[in-house]
């Protein structure tokens, strides 16, 4: 879908409705809301600000890279394993739009999960909020060893910055 009015809460919430509930087709949802469904094709020729590869491996190639950067695309983060093929990312990298390896910003589900494992080997029970706060300290150190590590004259690169810290 391409909802040119964007996604606010009553939209979010009929997505998570129609899809974890009622386990429909998102077409529903360009029906209900009047938007653009693209059948068939990948988002990636749709002009935005940050693209969002969520879904499976290599999902966006080179031919998607050109399209995000022909259109303007000023950041790419990773939601699943490896999403973006190498000659991608590497051309997103040189055409410097910000890109978010998964392995960095899709780390929040290991990291709750990690944090599951922990909670349950202690025989504890962590608050909603607990967690989420222990999260947020995970993610904001995740960001700074890719800073610190990342460092490409005047930019980052996150790609390198999450590799060498997580060797």
């Amino acid at each position: 879908i391409h909802d040119k009015d964007g996604i606010d809460d009553e939209k979010l919430a009929f997505i998570m409705e129609l899809k974890n509930i009622k386990r429909g087709r998102i077409k529903e949802y360009a029906d209900k809301y009047g938007c653009d469904y693209l059948e068939g094709q990948r988002p990636w020729t749709v002009a935005c600000d940050v693209a969002l590869p969520s879904a499976t491996q290599n999902e966006l190639d080179i031919n998607d890279a050109k399209n995000l950067v022909g259109n303007g695309c000023k950041c790419v983060a990773e939601g699943a394993n490896m999403p973006t093929t190498y000659d991608a990312t590497e051309y997103l990298i040189d055409n410097k739009v910000l890109f978010g390896p998964g392995k960095a910003a899709n780390a929040g589900g290991v990291a709750v999960s990690g944090l599951e494992m922990s909670q349950n080997s202690m025989r504890m029970n962590w608050t909603r909020e607990d967690v989420d706060s222990k999260l947020k300290g995970i993610m904001s150190d995740i960001h700074s060893q890719c800073l610190e590590h990342g460092k490409n004259g005047g930019t980052t690169n996150y790609v390198s910055g999450a590799n060498i810290a997580g060797f």
